[in-house]
């Protein structure tokens, strides 16, 4: 696959997370043109038509300019089925199942349209054109209301038997733990993704702990992050309890995969407090000749990595690339 800068000329961005949709135009190098729209879908039809709305959006200004979309990329918080191109499930998005995103986007734009997970579209950006340029083998995680995963293996996207590799949000954690949205308990998610932190305040609030914070304040894991850097006690153990957990994590897929390079990045990781004790906890857990040598950086792009990493999917397999592992 060719690795370097992407060279898309009018390419479509979508990026369905858990809150909001984003929608990008990727024209040259850069995003011409960007929509946000809130979540706020109860069921599959609401679902299709918040999509058509940005959609249009992205159609009309594109038609202003002068260009038309030559495809789209649509990364989706969740398991989709890359192949028939349908958003099979978002474990945080009840009342959304088996769309047909592919067909809807694909017929509203007279272009073609391609499903990916948010998380390997995310990585898929930073190996284009980010933090693991270069790199043959990386592990992302992606932090933010849930936590994502994404695995280069070989200089190609891996994403295994079904379509469905790189859950690491859902590897199993504690024995006996909290409720999570996939319907089993103790994931890692529950402990380290944002409403992992939230939940976590929100019970040692309720048993008495002292703290700065409100109930109020602990339904945001953004506000909790601010006490932590204000020196809340409570917010930095919820910050640092995330991070010994995703730490875990980091050691057994270095263990199990040997990669060059570990990735964050996603909301909550952007706080900068989940790092430095991640990486401290992964050296401890790795075997040393596996972690000897191994890099780990913040993502390059931010809140667009998803957008972006879809657009430059688009494009690669628009132009006959390889882009999946076989």
């Amino acid at each position: 696959m060719d690795t370097s800068r992407a060279t898309v000329r009018t390419v479509a961005g979508v990026d369905i997370g858990g809150t909001k949709v984003t929608f990008i135009l990727w024209s040259g190098d850069a995003i011409a043109y960007r929509v946000v729209l809130p979540y706020a879908a109860r069921s599959s039809r609401e679902f299709s038509e918040l999509i058509l709305q940005g959609m249009g959006d992205l159609r009309r200004r594109a038609a202003d300019v002068g260009v038309a979309i030559m495809g789209t990329g649509i990364g989706c918080a969740g398991m989709v089925d890359q192949k028939h191109g349908v958003f099979l499930f978002p474990p945080n998005m009840p009342g959304v199942r088996d769309v047909a995103l592919a067909d809807i986007v694909g017929g509203f734009t007279g272009a073609p349209a391609y499903l990916e997970n948010d998380a390997n579209c995310a990585l898929f950006a930073e190996w284009v054109s980010g933090v693991a340029v270069g790199r043959r083998n990386v592990v992302m995680f992606a932090v933010g209301t849930g936590v994502g995963g994404a695995f280069i293996v070989d200089g190609h996207l891996y994403v295994g038997r079904h379509g469905f590799a790189g859950e690491i949000g859902h590897l199993p954690m504690v024995d006996r733990g909290l409720l999570c949205g996939c319907g089993r308990h103790g994931c890692l998610e529950t402990t380290a993704s944002g409403t992992g932190i939230e939940r976590y305040v929100e019970s040692a609030l309720a048993k008495g702990s002292k703290s700065l914070m409100t109930m109020k304040d602990a339904a945001s894991a953004r506000t909790i992050s601010e006490f932590a850097h204000h020196g809340d006690l409570l917010a930095q153990q919820a910050f640092k309890r995330a991070a010994r957990y995703l730490g875990r994590a980091a050691a057994a897929l270095i263990n199990t995969l040997d990669p060059d390079m570990v990735v964050l990045g996603g909301g909550v990781a952007e706080s900068g407090l989940l790092m430095d004790e991640m990486k401290r906890v992964a050296q401890r857990r790795s075997l040393p000749l596996l972690f000897e040598g191994i890099e780990f950086s913040m993502a390059h792009y931010r809140n667009d990595a998803a957008a972006v990493g879809a657009a430059f999917l688009a494009d690669q397999l628009l132009k006959g690339q390889t882009v999946y592992s076989t």
